[in-house]
């Protein structure tokens, strides 16, 4: 796989180093701008599920039924990062994550949107993004070599982050402002830019070249591999423990927001900014460690500080204790998942890296949904503090495992 890159007198060790790579700056501009649309129509779905529901039940089910595709394909979904030509994958990704946007802004904006037609938009977009997400994050090991991976993998994610941090703080003030049709309307068209950097992109990202093999050999190759290697495995029971017990409040948000701390619409896009600006310190600090042989350790550190800081939230009397409190949530999750990413990136072959990161996506995404959807019930049933103590301390319990284990992942740096 050719990589194209500029020349440069960079440090190699420079945090920033993998921006030396002209296709890696273009596919992080088209990304940060997309996710920054997806940030600004998160607050509004919220919100407007929770308006016409006023059940966490229901708010959590628009994202079980959103990430359910990804919980039974996603295992499998690498194979076609692995098979396809990945240009035309994230094209036609993109076009119709764009066009379920404009679909629900035009139901917004007519005064016909009802529930299950953001349901069924959930479904299909879910869909497409069981593909999509091995795909977009296979490239990453394209546009840069690999020396400069462990800089690219975080500062990739940094994306989805920073417009984390910026996109629910513009969202919540055009729901006040505007309504939710708008923050419909501003998503859809966010994705022009994805589409534009994957077109400009000069790699080559046509499949690797290989000898046919059955399909269940292509199928299950990502899964052996991972369960086979014991650093691998590790990392991936860590991650499933705080995907399936640990990431069910990003759903809960608006009910948090609105029940627990009585914040209004604009409250809760501070709510979720303070989740973003959490991320980005996290994953600076990621990049900035990048090249230093503690990555075992920050998987650890971090999953014991998700499950502390949701024990904490579960306490918190006022926004003004809780807003820290997500900033430490956002900032651990990120650093757990980007170092675990790197390390699934840097720990399989490049003929299986599209199905081995698969599996790491699996384990983050596969299962939250599952959780989302349990832990929606229990809010219904014992209350949103309830829900969020039983959670953390699952994820405390999980991480407390991960440090007495802590050999299974000797030698990973």
């Amino acid at each position: 796989m050719s990589h194209t890159a500029e020349p440069t007198h960079a440090p190699a060790g420079g945090t920033l180093r993998a921006f030396r790579h002209r296709d890696f700056r273009l596919l992080w501009i088209g990304a940060f701008v997309s996710f920054t649309g997806s940030w600004v129509q998160s607050v509004a779905q919220g919100w407007l599920v929770f308006e016409l529901t006023r059940d966490p039940a229901k708010l959590a089910l628009v994202t079980f039924i959103g990430m359910a595709p990804v919980s039974i394909f996603g295992m499998f979904a690498g194979t076609l990062a692995d098979t396809l030509n990945r240009r035309m994958v994230l094209i036609a990704a993109q076009t119709i994550f764009g066009l379920g946007a404009l679909f629900l802004a035009f139901a917004t904006l007519g005064g016909f949107v009802q529930y299950w037609h953001i349901l069924a938009v959930a479904g299909v977009l879910g869909l497409v993004s069981a593909i999509e997400t091995p795909t977009r994050q296979s490239i990453v090991s394209s546009v840069v070599p690999e020396e400069d991976l462990a800089s690219a993998v975080p500062l990739n994610a940094l994306t989805f982050n920073t417009a984390r941090m910026v996109g629910p703080a513009i969202g919540g003030i055009l729901l006040a402002q505007f309504g939710p049709g708008t923050c419909y309307l501003i998503n859809g068209l966010s994705y022009l830019a994805m589409i534009a950097s994957v077109v400009a992109l000069r790699v080559d990202l046509r499949a690797v070249g290989r000898e046919p093999q059955p399909l269940g050999d292509l199928l299950l190759a990502g899964v052996r591999y991972t369960m086979h290697d014991q650093r691998l495995r590790t990392l991936f029971l860590m991650e499933a423990t705080v995907s399936l017990f640990g990431l069910f409040y990003i759903a809960l948000m608006p009910a948090i927001a609105k029940e627990m701390f009585h914040l209004g619409q604009v409250g809760l896009g501070n709510a979720m900014t303070s989740m973003g600006v959490g991320a980005v310190i996290g994953l600076l600090t990621v990049a900035r460690l990048s090249h230093l042989p503690y990555k075992a350790t920050v998987v650890r550190c971090a999953m014991s500080a998700i499950g502390v800081g949701l024990v904490g939230l579960s306490f918190a009397p006022s926004p003004w204790v809780a807003f820290p409190l997500f900033a430490l949530i956002g900032g651990a999750g990120v650093m757990q998942f980007n170092t675990t990413n790197t390390l699934f990136q840097l720990l399989s072959p490049p003929e299986l890296r599209g199905r081995v990161i698969a599996m790491h996506i699996w384990a983050l995404s596969g299962l939250a949904p599952f959780g989302a959807l349990f832990f929606g019930w229990l809010a219904r049933q014992a209350g949103l503090r309830e829900a969020l103590l039983v959670g953390g301390s699952c994820v405390t319990a999980g991480a407390v495992l991960g440090w007495i284990h802590r050999r299974r992942l000797a030698g990973v740096s």
